[in-house]
């Protein structure tokens, strides 16, 4: 899909806070940045990024996910799993869709990040299932992708949970990544509420 055919901004932030089965997602804030900058200094959590972050280059990159917001309408979101006791809500990881060039073209990409504790449980699905099921029904999109770097199994397994599959590959932050796709199709186990 080209620049000039995505129509900007997205507003699909219009249609937050997403909810499902058992998390709730929201724009990501200042608030957040205690638990991101742990998750993002994690080197379990990042070894298939080119790096951790530092809580400055967390911040950074927590600011310019804000300002996408404004600019394209869409982001990463907090992903946070509501205390059943009333309390404040655990923080699990980031997922969302960002605005993406690659290969002359703009794309709707998929991403997530997600807490170690977080793992094992089934939330990076139901959240990516969340996400995607948005785009598809309220960003006027034929496609999301995801950039997966072949070498992580978990995040194609969940990729392949929520209905995509690979095709082609991209070079992206000096990393191989596979392109993942999924179309407009209805998005099977489309759980948002």
């Amino acid at each position: 899909m080209r620049w000039s055919s995505m129509p900007f901004p997205l507003r699909l932030h219009e249609h937050l806070p997403l909810r499902t089965a058992r998390l709730v997602l929201v724009p990501l804030d200042l608030s957040h940045l205690d638990a991101l900058a742990a998750m993002l200094a994690d080197p379990i959590v990042m070894r298939h990024f080119p790096r951790v972050m530092t809580r400055v280059e967390s911040e950074q990159w927590l600011r310019r996910t804000i300002d996408r917001y404004q600019q394209h309408g869409t982001g990463l979101l907090a992903v946070l799993r509501a205390d059943d006791r009333g309390g404040r809500p655990e923080f699990l990881g980031d997922c969302g869709l960002q605005v993406r060039v690659f290969g002359g073209e703009t794309h709707l990409e998929l991403g997530y990040h997600f807490t170690r504790q977080a793992w094992g449980h089934g939330y990076a699905t139901e959240a990516a299932r969340a996400c995607v099921t948005l785009g598809l029904r309220h960003g006027g999109m034929a496609e999301v992708v995801a950039l997966i770097r072949p070498e992580n199994g978990a995040s194609q397994a969940v990729a392949r949970r929520i209905g995509m599959r690979p095709g082609g590959a991209v070079l992206h932050a000096a990393l191989v990544h596979d392109v993942w796709h999924t179309s407009a199709e209805p998005v099977a186990g489309d759980t948002l509420q």
